[in-house]
């Protein structure tokens, strides 16, 4: 009993996209509790004089015919009939004009009961949007208008009417006030619903890599014992049986320290969320600091780093894994245009946004990199493990920035990184530069 009560009042939240059938049957729900008020109504509007047994006739008709909307549209939805906007819409208008009707037999706007009218400015600010929320404004202004010139005035209200000039004025700002804040709360709601569910997006993404990282970590420690061990042993045979030079055994020991770098290389390329800290950083300072420390490695390679003079672009990363990011998708253009092949570095500002693109004159980017981005292990490149492109991916997950390949004009290939500004003045910004020590560089196959 209670239960079904309850269900009555709950609000129109589910899981359809457009929420527009919950809305529906949220309204028919409500709507039985208005009709049920109505009839519970008629014996004290009689006793005090406030509806006329001439009128009763004509307020049954019209409690009849919202009685059977409603019965008809109940059908419909356990029909599986699907809601629409139009016809919420449609619904709360006949509310409306029913219980205009009605409030028009029992003393129109003087009725003790009009704030009954006023609830509807909540509902279509909650129900409906944009022009059809306009609409149904419109609409409610226009009935309020009506039962103010067109009102059968009762015996039990007769000397007690406020003029006029006071009280339409006073109602129509009541009727808008409802509206603005129903509206802002909807709006601030539904803001909140989407930063909840992004939220909830990033979180996913962060165990995801946590569990990663841990099973990177596990199987690194579990072979690298055994690995080593079979390698000092291959190395220890040819000494002793004098096979140095035995192509078999070099290649054996070759692919043996193959999948230690493999190992090695796959617990240093996964993040570690719990060690994530965040920092707000001028993105040209951290990209000119690390692209430096790449040139003095690769000293044979030509790496520009262009900005568009605008200002410093502070954004939110953690330096040291945004800097390891940031090597992977140099090295990747490096191995693709060749070491005299020339890189190019630009950091710019758009929008709201600062973007980091790392270009190159290269072959461009295979079909299955593109097919495949954010996978581990993919990659075209004979001596590559697939994993450099998969941390940059999953760290622009993590932080809540995009990364886009695409292919650069007259040949090429460009990574780009796109990350949200903070504002000027945050609570995280501080006034001067940040500086960081960029990982040691070196190579990522992949």
């Amino acid at each position: 009993m209670f239960a079904t009560i309850r269900s009555l009042l709950e609000p129109p939240i589910s899981a359809d996209p457009e929420q527009s059938t919950a809305k529906l049957a949220w309204v028919v729900r409500l709507r039985w509790v208005a009709i049920a008020a109505q009839l519970l109504s008629i014996v004290p509007a009689l006793h005090f004089d406030l509806l006329g047994a001439e009128m009763l006739p004509l307020f049954g008709a019209v409690v009849a015919t919202l009685a059977v909307l409603n019965v008809g549209t109940w059908i419909g939805l356990r029909r599986g009939t699907k809601g629409t906007p139009a016809q919420l819409l449609v619904q709360l208008t006949a509310d409306i004009l029913g219980l205009s009707a009605l409030l028009i037999l029992t003393g129109g706007a003087w009725n003790p009961l009009v704030p009954i009218l006023l609830v509807h400015s909540v509902l279509g600010a909650l129900l409906l949007e944009g022009r059809l929320g306009l609409a149904f404004f419109g609409l409610l202004l226009g009935c309020l208008l009506l039962i103010q010139f067109n009102s059968h005035i009762p015996p039990g209200l007769a000397g007690t009417l406020v003029p006029r000039e006071i009280l339409f004025p006073a109602q129509i700002l009541v009727i808008l006030v409802f509206w603005i804040l129903t509206a802002w709360l909807s709006r601030t709601l539904d803001s909140l619903k989407i930063w909840f569910a992004d939220a909830q997006q990033r979180k996913t993404r962060i165990d995801r890599l946590r569990a990663v990282g841990a099973l990177a970590a596990g199987l690194s420690h579990e072979f690298a014992t055994p690995l080593n061990t079979a390698q000092l042993r291959l190395k220890r045979l040819a000494r002793r049986h004098e096979l140095e030079g035995d192509e078999d055994l070099a290649t054996a020991i070759e692919e043996l320290e193959r999948c230690g770098d493999i190992l090695r290389h796959m617990a240093g390329s996964q993040l570690q969320p719990d060690r994530l800290s965040l920092e707000v950083v001028d993105l040209d300072a951290l990209v000119r600091q690390v692209c430096a420390s790449v040139s003095g490695v690769h000293e044979e390679a030509t790496i520009r780093v262009l900005g568009d003079g605008r200002g410093p672009k502070r954004v939110l990363l953690p330096t040291v894994a945004f800097s390891q990011a940031l090597i992977n998708l140099v090295d990747n253009s490096i191995e693709s245009g060749g070491p005299d092949g020339e890189i190019e570095i630009v950091v710019q500002r758009t929008g709201s946004r600062a973007e980091l693109s790392v270009q190159d004159r290269g072959s461009g980017w295979p079909d299955v990199v593109r097919r495949h981005l954010g996978e581990p292990f993919v990659t075209t490149k004979p001596e590559g493990v697939g994993l450099g492109l998969y941390y940059v991916h999953s760290l622009a997950q993590a932080i809540g920035a995009d990364l886009t390949l695409a292919d650069r004009e007259f040949g090429g290939a460009v990574a780009r990184i796109s990350l949200p500004l903070v504002p000027a003045g945050g609570a995280a910004e501080s006034g001067d530069p940040m500086y960081v020590q960029a990982p040691d560089w070196r190579p990522q196959n992949g």
